[in-house]
């Protein structure tokens, strides 16, 4: 007990000296490891003691023309299928580059060569005080005592461009965002048979109902055939089509759809309206599979 009491009082004290080191040199505008914002790289500090940020040669123009193209009114799903055709690594693998370390890695069970650029990923780099050289901390700029901010290497853009930036993102999303459901029944049972990437809720503006969408543009990919149909339709056929195959009267989960290994797979539809596409939903469009036996 005396051994256990005094390695837990030393891993504190560990801790609380690495926090302070850290504080330490956040106020002191220095590099104190991990991933460098986009645009930038490590450098000796002017002092001559540690390190500091400087813009690197090949993404600080990279950063600068996409803050160009969202000016001229591209979107950032655009933007990002932009860099991910020209071939340019994301911010994690440029920054394992840049260490001598292969890029890629494991995610959501998958291994990547490479990882892709997404709409997320990128405004995650505009929105960043990074870059007008500001340290950064829980995403906000690091200050003084006087309220300045702490620089740790020469800004990407000007405090005017920055603003500017963020007054027009914030005009394209208006400040708003459609409330999701929090749970959504089908997240991870719906896949778009055009990719065979999962299906996503997404709520519609005036109006009481949402969708099942392919979301492929947002993991950074392009989907042949993108699905997308009116997600009390894919639930309620969903539920039908279980308890064809495992009969019960009791509500049914998410959880329970995916410990069975269910799977619904939506297939695009046609376009345009009609009476007929308000009916219902075309059940021709989808396959259901459960573990141990499948129906169309």
């Amino acid at each position: 007990m005396t051994l256990a009491y005094a390695a837990e009082r030393e891993t504190h004290a560990q801790s609380a000296r690495l926090t302070g080191a850290h504080e330490a040199l956040r106020a002191a505008g220095r590099y104190g490891g991990g991933l460098v914002p986009f645009g930038y790289r490590k450098a000796p500090h002017p002092s001559g003691t540690g390190w500091c940020l400087a813009p690197d040669p090949e993404t600080a123009d990279i950063v600068r023309a996409v803050v160009a193209d969202v000016h001229a009114g591209l979107s950032l799903v655009a933007v990002a299928l932009k860099l991910e055709t020209a071939g340019v690594l994301v911010p994690r693998d440029r920054h394992a580059q840049l260490q001598g370390r292969p890029t890629g890695g494991r995610r959501h069970g998958r291994d990547f060569e490479r990882f892709r650029w997404t709409a997320g990923s990128l405004s995650k780099i505009l929105r960043t005080p990074a870059l007008m050289g500001h340290r950064v901390h829980g995403g906000r700029t690091v200050r003084r005592e006087d309220g300045s901010p702490v620089l740790i290497g020469p800004p990407l853009l000007t405090e005017q461009e920055f603003l500017a930036l963020q007054e027009l993102l914030d005009a394209r999303s208006n400040g708003q965002h459609p409330k999701s459901r929090e749970t959504s029944l089908l997240i991870g049972v719906a896949h778009c048979a055009g990719c065979q990437g999962r299906m996503y809720f997404a709520a519609r503006k005036a109006y009481s109902y949402g969708d099942y969408v392919c979301r492929a543009a947002a993991r950074g990919t392009t989907c042949p055939t993108p699905a997308g149909m009116r997600a009390s339709w894919l639930d309620e056929y969903t539920i039908r089509r279980y308890r064809e195959v495992r009969p019960s009267e009791s509500a049914i989960t998410r959880e329970q759809l995916l410990e069975d290994g269910v799977r619904v797979t939506v297939a695009k539809g046609s376009s345009g309206g009609g009476p007929d596409r308000l009916a219902g939903p075309d059940t021709s469009r989808l396959t259901f599979t459960i573990r141990g036996s499948e129906a169309r």
